[in-house]
């Protein structure tokens, strides 16, 4: 038994490790860039950045020289085609040929009215933004497929999501690099590379320092930000870490918003820790449920969860206790308002009337033909998994509030978001969900409450076991999926974790799938067109 926890524990370590992965991040010496080297080397990756100035990336080497990471660098403009070609030959020549993570972090911007655009000034936005872009994606390719296990990670902006008034060429650039994401999270999938791409919004760096003395711009960016504050660096590079860990082997294509040394080290500690608090899991004793427990509980959560049979409650609970875990349970059946009232009772009185983290987890589905739903599978499907969510909402939400930071994770799915033909009343239910999330995300900000979805793919869980036993269904799926796999209930539970974190705590209202790239897949064609 003790072996057994040890090899468990052993094993949780490892996906959230960068141990022996290597890295390059371009523009790593200023901002998110820095920000993101630290964090990569603090989680035990070699890294290699570069800079366009020398000095710079020397103060920068000692620094994390001083720091005891393994940190190199060269200079580059990566507007320039030889230098980015010298860059990368830097990068084989420093890590035998192999890559496991190509951070993409260089970008610049100037505003001007699109009319008052020059030729030269839209070629060099393109290039910097663009172009270099593309072109190291291209020059690192064979390294990161020689890796096994490949991952990019883009640095876009907001600004290629909505209009922000920040310049129609930027704009177009970053949007170009949403895209780009997809695309190569499709295409490279085949050969275990994933691509994703973080898009910050308004964040303290030198490329906006100077508009962050504007208090009138300051005072319009809060307006528009529920969280009511500006981002630090560090709140976008844990994203971009968490991307690149094993932890994260199923989420790919994906475009999300973020929105002295031993003090540095410690703190680095807490933004990845959930010590000392409170968390509430519904349905945690099965499939992503009971993974999502044990993952919080393994990163020093208290929790409670809840089962609507006392038999496997107290299985799980003997289960996490030999573990050393905190766990808690009662039975709740979640489609009784009476039942979900006494949970939230048993959760305030276990909790001192606070709680950190709500994970709303219990769903269920039976599919059938439109047509063929009767009022009473309409009403129990939407109980149990929209009306259970929203009425919990309410009642945990003082818990939350008192907390001083709460998080919300809904579990929703891919049907949620795409025709799957799951049953069109699955599907409306977990939209609805989706949209949820968004509006608690705005509504609940001034509680200092976040609020996220995770929407996973076909996962291996007791609820779809039966449809994995059809081979037919099975290879429907992989045909569909670029990484070629059902996803485990641990690639799921880890982004959960992830978003419960104090990492996490300028990501709110996203919605992210974890779907091995299905949902940016449209049409791959088996020849290839010229």
């Amino acid at each position: 038994m003790a072996e057994a926890e040890a090899e468990g524990s052993r094993k949780r370590g490892a996906r959230w490790s960068l141990n022996g992965m290597t890295a390059l991040v371009t523009g790593g010496t200023r901002g998110i860039g820095h920000a993101i080297v630290s964090e990569l080397a603090a989680f035990g990756a070699a890294v290699h950045t570069c800079s366009r100035t020398q000095t710079e990336l020397d103060k920068c080497l000692q620094e994390w020289l001083t720091q005891g990471f393994q940190v190199t660098g060269s200079v580059c403009d990566v507007s320039s085609s030889s230098q980015r070609e010298n860059l990368i030959q830097q990068v084989a020549s420093t890590f035998n040929a192999k890559l496991n993570i190509y951070v993409n972090n260089v970008g610049t911007n100037f505003r001007k009215p699109t009319i008052e655009y020059s030729a030269e000034e839209y070629s060099e936005l393109m290039t910097v933004n663009l172009d270099s872009s593309f072109h190291l994606c291209q020059l690192a390719y064979p390294l990161l497929k020689a890796s096994g296990k490949g991952s990019i990670v883009f640095i876009s902006s907001v600004a290629g999501v909505t209009s922000l008034g920040t310049g129609s060429v930027y704009a177009a650039c970053k949007a170009a690099i949403n895209q780009l994401t997809k695309n190569l999270a499709c295409e490279w999938a085949k050969d275990n590379i994933r691509s994703n791409c973080v898009v910050p919004w308004a964040t303290r760096t030198p490329l906006v320092e100077h508009l962050l003395r504007d208090q009138k711009f300051v005072d319009d960016i809060m307006s528009r930000t529920p969280i009511k504050r500006i981002a630090e660096p560090e709140e976008v590079s844990s994203l971009v870490v968490f991307l690149c860990l094993p932890a994260a082997s199923y989420i790919t294509g994906q475009r999300k918003m973020a929105e002295a040394e031993a003090e540095g080290s410690r703190k680095r500690g807490a933004r990845w820790s959930l010590n000392g608090m409170t968390a509430l899991v519904t349905g945690g004793t099965r499939g992503i449920g009971h993974a999502i427990v044990s993952e919080l509980a393994a990163f020093g959560a208290a929790v409670h969860t809840c089962s609507r049979t006392q038999t496997e409650l107290d299985k799980c609970l003997q289960e996490w206790l030999t573990q050393g875990f905190q766990v808690t349970g009662s039975v709740c059946d979640v489609s009784s308002s009476s039942q979900r009232e006494n949970l939230i009772q048993q959760v305030a009185s276990t909790f001192n009337a606070k709680l950190n983290i709500y994970v709303n987890n219990v769903g269920v589905n039976f599919r059938k033909p439109t047509i063929e739903f009767t009022a009473e599978d309409y009403a129990e499907l939407m109980t149990v998994n929209l009306d259970s969510s929203f009425h919990l909402c309410q009642l945990a939400y003082p818990l939350l509030k008192a907390s001083g930071n709460g998080s919300i994770v809904f579990l929703s799915s891919v049907a949620g978001v795409t025709s799957m033909g799951t049953g069109s009343v699955y599907a409306a239910s977990k939209a609805a969900i989706n949209q949820l999330t968004k509006n608690l995300a705005c509504e609940w900000a001034k509680d200092n409450i976040r609020s996220n979805c995770v929407v996973p793919w076909t996962t291996r869980t007791p609820l779809i076991q039966h449809l994995l036993q059809n081979q037919q269904f099975v290879e429907e799926v992989m045909s569909r999926t670029p990484l070629k796999r059902i996803a485990e209930p641990e690639e799921v539970s880890s982004l959960v974790t992830f978003l419960s974190l104090p990492a996490a705590s300028y990501i709110t209202g996203q919605v992210i799938c974890v779907d091995g790239g299905i949902t940016v897949n449209g049409f791959q064609p088996s020849m290839r067109i010229t």
